[in-house]
């Protein structure tokens, strides 16, 4: 029960959080997942979480990094790197590759920064420090456990629940996925064909966005699937159409570089080949031809040209 919690992390509870905690194990218990067995765990922490220095303004574009020059710049690098993956996930969606690759960037900068919050500290953590959202929470973690425990999806997943880390909101991998959505979407979003659906692998990512975008009506009203997929920030909608928009004058203005200053793109798709522990068998990795003609390649003049 909660006196099993380590002293540090039972100090900093309020006593109706302490309540809340053993109401807490007492409702998984009887959905038969039983978390005490992490509260020993020396990398078990209940989180104060700090609003003040968000690491993503939707607010106001004028002041977001994201939409800063080398930013737009970097993701006109990754279209060109990605193309394949990004015109097929077009092609099989219908969502653009300036739109993918902008959701991918506000949400991680393309998988440079994925949290460093053992996602199952996140939840709970969250659970007793917003009462508002304790009906929202008590799914995802729910979810994340049912997620967690199954031996027999495709899912890649960390096999020591602490070293699953994602944001301070429990959100996980490149794309930032809540665990109900990793649950509902990513048993079918293997994207580059190695059989498993892995989070932190880009290629998945980009299939991943592609596919949630598709299903929540992108095609008929792109920027409520887009606005859905963050729906606690009311300006996250905006803020990738305008840092889409962007992209997309960068990427017409690098398609009227001259030939002679362009060299063709050589590099090949990579597959990630980590398997989940779980998972006795791997599928073999089907073979995959890049295009032989591809609109954007890569440029080897001064980008001060």
């Amino acid at each position: 029960m909660i006196e099993k919690i380590i002293l540090s992390t039972l100090i900093s509870l309020s006593p109706s959080e302490k309540r809340a905690l053993n109401n807490l194990q007492n409702k998984l218990e009887n959905k038969g997942y039983d978390i005490s067995e992490y509260f020993e765990n020396p990398k078990f922490e209940i989180y104060k979480f700090e609003t003040k220095n968000k690491f993503v303004n939707y607010s106001d574009t004028t002041k977001s990094w994201y939409m800063r020059k080398d930013s737009l710049e970097k993701c006109a690098d990754f279209i060109e790197k990605q193309y394949y993956w990004l015109k097929k996930a077009e092609k099989e969606f219908g969502v653009s590759p300036e739109h993918i690759t902008s959701q991918l960037q506000l949400e991680t900068n393309l998988g440079q920064y994925t949290g460093n919050y053992p996602v199952i500290n996140a939840l709970i953590s969250r659970y007793l420090r917003r009462p508002d959202l304790r009906g929202q929470y008590y799914v995802y973690l729910t979810d994340f456990l049912d997620l967690v425990s199954d031996t027999t999806d495709n899912i890649i997943l960390p096999k020591e629940i602490f070293e699953i880390k994602g944001s301070w909101a429990g959100a996980y991998g490149i794309a930032q996925m809540m665990p109900n959505v990793l649950k509902k979407y990513g048993r079918d979003s293997d994207f580059n064909g190695d059989g498993f659906f892995d989070s932190m692998n880009i290629q998945d990512a980009i299939g991943f966005i592609a596919r949630y975008l598709s299903e929540n009506g992108f095609k008929e009203n792109s920027h409520k699937a887009i606005q859905r997929y963050n729906s606690g920030h009311p300006f996250y909608g905006t803020s990738i159409g305008k840092h889409t928009k962007e992209l997309e004058k960068i990427i017409k203005k690098r398609r009227s570089i001259p030939p002679e200053k362009l060299m063709p793109l050589k590099e090949m798709p990579k597959f990630s080949r980590k398997i989940k522990t779980s998972l006795l068998d791997a599928k073999p990795i089907p073979k995959y031809e890049v295009p032989k003609k591809q609109i954007f390649i890569k440029r080897i003049f001064s980008r001060k040209n």
